[in-house]
């Protein structure tokens, strides 16, 4: 038998550590933060909580690489719309957005939401997060701003809190709830 090369390890050093990222998304998920223990990730993924260790320095710093790395994804996602500064049309295409990203991935936004009612859990992550977010917050204010809003940074803040509830009630019930025709609403209310 040969040896690996490099490139199989690379390969199988990304596939553990995606497989690590998968098993913490579930566990956070279905226990909490504060419950889930790095035993169980481990058990998850299929690896030693040994072997987790080379990959992540800690339970948090795993949860700050799982949500760091989506919210990345997200602001990716929504950024290409806010470089040119948003019109109606970008702002639509960032609310079509956003919903289409908790559609895609509610696992994680179950995540989300679970830690974001943790207060001691929310400091680990705020900082960043809000370092993240602050680009499309800016550009939704400055469009609300120019849409004649005497108060654009509460009306961002008032946007943003529906567009939190609407992802709330549809990761509740995904199946029953009338996405499209709230969507609908959420765009001839604010666009």
């Amino acid at each position: 038998m040969n040896p690996r090369t490099t490139e199989q390890f690379e390969v199988i050093r990304k596939e553990r550590k995606e497989a690590i990222m998968d098993a913490a998304l579930h566990v956070f998920a279905e226990d909490g933060y504060h419950l889930a223990s790095v035993n169980k990730i481990a058990r998850k993924a299929g690896v030693s909580k040994g072997l987790m260790y080379n990959y992540f320095e800690s339970k948090e710093d795993l949860l700050k690489t799982l949500i760091f790395n989506v919210m990345d994804e997200i602001m990716e996602a929504l950024d290409v719309q806010t470089k040119k500064g948003l019109d109606k049309e970008g702002f639509i295409q960032i609310i079509d957005t956003t919903f289409d990203l908790v559609i895609k991935d509610p696992k994680f936004w179950r995540l989300y939401f679970s830690i974001s009612i943790q207060p001691d859990v929310m400091p680990i992550i705020m900082a960043k997060m809000w370092e993240r977010a602050e680009p499309i917050m800016t550009a939704c204010t400055k469009y609300f701003e120019e849409r004649g809003h005497k108060d654009s940074v509460v009306m961002m803040r008032y946007y943003s809190a529906v567009i939190d509830g609407v992802q709330l009630h549809y990761m509740l019930d995904p199946e029953g709830f009338p996405i499209e025709k709230v969507k609908k609403l959420i765009v001839d209310q604010f666009a």
